[in-house]
């Protein structure tokens, strides 16, 4: 029996989402300066500040009117936070958006961000107007690949020399996933 691409596998752990609040910044500056946090992904400095301004100028609600352009949620592993996953709207004209995650240190490896972007593309797909969405991840990112993949996102390229990290270039693989291939296709009359 296959399981539907909606809901995510049962774990352990029980996965939440909640929408990053300005009061997470100190948490999210302490998170990205974790060297496994950093080891696949060139996060740009922000002090506190700069943190706290960004989530206070993010509108979860305007997500759902087809407007703004970030936004951020906390992952909960048991009510606890665990990392956060980013979306950018990169146009609202094309219904395209770009996603971004990443977990603390102590909840690497444990099976939770597959189930928590399940939530989340849920109901990206469900309640917003994006068709398309992209991650891109190091080739050497073997977790973050095979969480892609699990949640449905194909492979559609490799991006040489994608960004600079430690002095040096690092390949990408771009992955998108579309509306259609996530939702379930709807059942026609016989």
């Amino acid at each position: 029996m296959a399981l539907s691409p909606l809901l995510p596998p049962p774990l352990a752990l029980r996965v939440a989402l909640r929408p990053a609040l300005p009061a997470d910044a100190l948490l999210l500056h302490r998170w990205r300066s974790e060297p496994s946090v950093r080891r696949h992904q060139p996060l740009q400095e922000a002090s506190v500040a700069d943190l706290r301004a960004d989530l206070a100028r993010q509108r979860p609600e305007d997500l759902y009117r087809g407007r703004g352009e970030r936004f951020q949620w906390i992952v909960l592993a048991e009510s606890a936070p665990a990392g956060w996953i980013t979306l950018a709207v990169t146009s609202w004209e094309h219904a395209l958006g770009e996603i971004g995650y990443a977990l603390t240190t102590p909840y690497q490896g444990r099976g939770l961000m597959a189930p928590a972007l399940h939530l989340l593309l849920a109901d990206l797909f469900l309640a917003t107007p994006l068709e398309r969405l992209e991650a891109r991840c190091a080739v050497a990112n073997v977790a973050s690949r095979r969480v892609l993949e699990k949640v449905g996102f194909r492979r559609e390229g490799l991006l040489r020399g994608y960004f600079a990290l430690d002095g040096r270039r690092v390949d990408n693989y771009l992955y998108a996933l579309l509306r259609a291939d996530h939702l379930p296709a709807p059942r026609t009359a016989r």
